[in-house]
């Protein structure tokens, strides 16, 4: 099934993408931010990223919070993920592009090629030009 306009104006879709040196990046939408269209075309897809990376992966690394620390689902979320390795951004209010934002970041960086072949498969073209290490913003075309 596909994630309609819709859903991105009603949902906070969690969704994933790969920078140019093959490092993950979990990005938050928070219902205004774009999102690209190799996430809106398979709601299925979204849904197993995002259960691997909650569910099935180790940590391997040391978190660095960019935010302030809260009890809240994305702070948790921030760097339960960071500690597996996963570069996070949310989205931003700050500009009109609703672009996003790093919260959180690994010290020991995750990498596409570390990951099983079926999740390669599917971030395959999940492919974002921009250096997470080096970057504090993000900003995407949405797919509608």
């Amino acid at each position: 099934m596909r994630i309609t306009e819709i859903d991105l104006q009603c949902e906070d879709i969690m969704w994933f993408a790969v920078d140019c040196n093959g490092f993950i990046i979990a990005l938050t939408s928070g219902g205004i931010a774009n999102v690209p269209e190799y996430v809106c075309r398979s709601r299925k897809e979204t849904e197993v990223l995002e259960g691997f990376f909650l569910n099935k992966t180790e940590n391997i690394s040391d978190s660095e919070l960019l935010i302030a620390h809260d009890d809240s689902p994305l702070v948790t979320d921030a760097i339960s993920l960071s500690r597996k390795g996963i570069y996070c951004f949310d989205v931003s209010t700050d500009s009109n592009e609703y672009g996003y934002y790093k919260i959180a970041q690994p010290d020991n960086p995750l990498r596409l090629s570390d990951l099983p072949k079926k999740i390669q498969d599917i971030l395959s073209d999940h492919i974002i030009d921009v250096d997470v290490v080096s970057t504090n913003q993000i900003t995407v075309d949405n797919a509608y």
